[in-house]
Parts: structure tokens; sequence; C-alpha cells
């Protein structure tokens, strides 16, 4: 009894909780039914707006098309709306309260004996495509009527800054006039320079006057003569059509094809010669290094051959010294060979004689110093006679 009183209270509780999820997901599905329904109806007023301005303007332009041309109407059990389709997938795939709420809104709309007109989609596209060229006219006729009104606002306002700058200049040199018409003595304003002053200023004026009124006149003719040459090119055929612009339009794009496979060269041609740059920068390098590896060469030969050149000079002076030494040897040999000892008494009797040239050399050597001595002596002697008989023969005179 206990196990069947469990038994029937899990199979309840599992029932419940069942229940609460299909109730979860049927209410997950129709709010996801609820947000599609919403985005269709923003469309649908969207389409709505653009096709009442769309009608709104043709009723103004007196080209209302007919109506049984462009709309047929369709039952409401033909008509396929996004919301009717979207209730026959809810009434597909949803479970029974959403039947019965399909029921109700099937019963609702029964009751209901109105006729849907249903436009194609041809229909909406052309409709779409007229108003935006429509508002695209307008934008454009906006943005040139605003541009018209910005530059007439800026000459405007370049004019009224030239004359407030011509009566500023003006007051100026009123009040310089003024300061310079009082008169000292009675502090009073001399009327004739006013006068002469304004005088001036109005002849100036007529002057200019009279200059704009001639230019304006031949601004004038000028326009009369520009609008009667566009009425000859007018009427000659000489003016521009769409189709000239077309074809401007195509030889443009021809030109700016051509342009960008000129570009598309430049590039390559580009790319050669900054490899042919990058190799010529490369032979530079190498024959920098070739000039400067010869110039060290040349700096080696140069000094191996004054080394050589010195070193035949050296062979030579050696060659000539080896022969003089030779000659020396040669000769020395042939004396030793030749050689012939001289007797003893022989070699005592010269060591004799020139033991006694030495001495007599001494001895002349001492009577020639002391003749020295005594020709010094008579030199001095001579020299005090001399100054004796200069002084006595100063004293004499």
């Amino acid at each position: 009894m206990f196990d069947a009183k469990s038994l029937v209270s899990e199979a309840s509780s599992v029932h419940r909780r069942s229940a609460t999820i299909l109730d979860d997901s049927e209410a997950f599905e129709l709010q996801q039914h609820l947000e599609k329904c919403e985005r269709e109806i923003i469309e649908l007023k969207f389409e709505n707006t653009i096709f009442e301005a769309a009608v709104e303007r043709k009723k103004s332009e007196f080209l209302i098309p007919q109506s049984s041309s462009l709309l047929t109407p369709v039952s409401s059990s033909q008509a396929t709306t996004p919301i009717g389709s979207y209730q026959d997938s809810a009434n597909t795939n949803a479970t029974g309260r959403v039947d019965r709420l399909a029921r109700k809104q099937s019963k609702s709309r029964s009751t209901q004996s109105d006729i849907r007109i249903r436009l194609t989609l041809e229909q909406k596209l052309a409709i779409i495509a007229s108003e935006y060229e429509q508002i695209k006219t307008e934008r454009f006729r906006c943005d040139k009527i605003n541009e018209r009104n910005i530059d007439q606002s800026e000459s405007d306002i370049e004019w009224i800054n030239v004359e407030l700058e011509d009566f500023q200049v003006a007051i100026t040199e009123l009040l310089k006039l003024k300061e310079s018409s009082i008169d000292k003595r009675t502090q009073k304003v001399i009327g004739e320079k006013m006068s002469h002053y304004f005088h001036e200023h109005l002849q100036a004026r007529e002057s200019t006057t009279n200059k704009l009124r001639d230019r304006s006149g031949g601004l004038r003719k000028q326009i009369v003569r520009l609008d009667s040459q566009l009425k000859q090119k007018e009427e000659m055929g000489e003016t521009l059509h769409e189709v000239d612009f077309n074809q401007l339009k195509i030889e443009n794009k021809q030109y700016l094809d051509k342009i960008d496979e000129k570009n598309v060269e430049l590039v390559l041609f580009k790319r050669q010669v900054a490899k042919v740059t990058q190799l010529l920068n490369h032979y530079k390098d190498n024959l920098h290094t070739s000039t400067a590896d010869l110039i060290e060469i040349e700096k080696r030969i140069n000094k191996q051959d004054h080394l050589y050149e010195y070193a035949e000079k050296e062979i030579a002076a050696v060659n000539n010294e080896q022969y003089h030494v030779a000659k020396t040897h040669n000769n020395l040999v042939y004396q030793i060979e030749n050689y012939q000892v001289p007797e003893i008494l022989d070699y005592v009797r010269k060591k004799s004689l020139l033991s006694n040239l030495q001495r007599d050399c001494q001895v002349w050597q001492r009577k020639v110093d002391l003749a020295s001595m005594s020709l010094r002596q008579s030199k001095q002697k001579w020299d005090a006679i001399q100054g004796a008989a200069r002084f006595h023969y100063h004293n004499n005179i």
C-alpha cells in the first residue's frame, strides 16, 4: 500500500514537472513569435509610409495610374501576410494553448469581412525606386538652393563689411575734418570746409555710381550675348545631352582603365629600377673595394721597385768595392810574393836618418817661433813709431 502511494506521488510530481516544462517552452515560443510579429509590423509601417508618400506625390502631380492595373483584390482566405504565415507555422508547431489562441484569433478575423490588397514585389521595388529618385532629386534641389543662399549670404556679408569699412573711414575723415576746421580763436566750426568736404564726397559717390552703372550695363549686354549664343547652340543642336554625358563617362572610364594599366606598368618599372639600382650599388661597392685593392697593390709594387733599385745599387757598390778589394788584395799578394826583406844596416841607417831629420825639424821649428816673436816685437815698435809720428804731425798742424 505504501509502495503504491509512493509510486502515485512520484508519477504526479513527474507530470507536474513535465507540464511546467511544456508551459515554459510554449511561453518562450510565444515570446519569439510576438517579437517577430512586432518586427514585421514595424517593417510594414515603414513600407506603408513610403507607399503613402508615393501616392500623395502622384496625386499632387496628377499622375495616379489605374488602380486596377497595379492592385489586385484578394480575399481574406487567399491573402498571405507575414502575420498569417507566422500563425500558420504556430498552428503546425505550437502546443494546445497556441492552437486555442489561434482559433480565437481566426474566429475574431472571420467576423471581419475585409478585402486586403496585395502588392507584388516588382511593384514595391518600383515604388521604392521612384521614391528614392524623388528624394535624391529633392535633396539635390535643396542642396542647390542652400548653396545659392549661402553664396548670396556671403556676398551680402562681404558687401556689408565693405560698407562698414567705408562708413568707418568716412566717420574718421569727418572727425578729422571737424577737428581741423575748428577756429582756435572762436572755437567754432568753419562751414566752408565742411560744405567743401560734403561736395567732394557727393561727387565721388556720383562717379562711383556712374562707374557701377556702366559696369552693370556691360554685364547685361554680356548676359544677353551669352543667352543668344546658348539659344543658337540649342537650335543648331550643339548642346550636350544625356547621351553625350554617357559617352563622356564611357571615355572617362576607358581613360581611367588605361591610367590604371600605365600605373601598373609604372610600378613594374619602378621595381625593375629598384632592382637595377641595387645591382648598381653592389657593383659600385665591388668596384670601390677593387680600386682600393688595386691602389694597395700598386703601392706594394712601387715599394718593391724601390727596394729592387736600392738592392741593385747596393749590388753595384758591393761589386765595385769587391773589385777594389780584389785589386788591393792582388797587389798585396803580388807584394807579398815579391817582397824582399832589407838588410839590418840599411834599416839602422834609415832609422838614424829619420831621427836626425826629426831633430832638425824641431830645431827649425824653434827658429821659426823665435823669428815670429821678433817679428811681432818689430811690428809693435813700428806701430809705436807710426803713432808718435802721427801725433807729432797733428801737433805741428
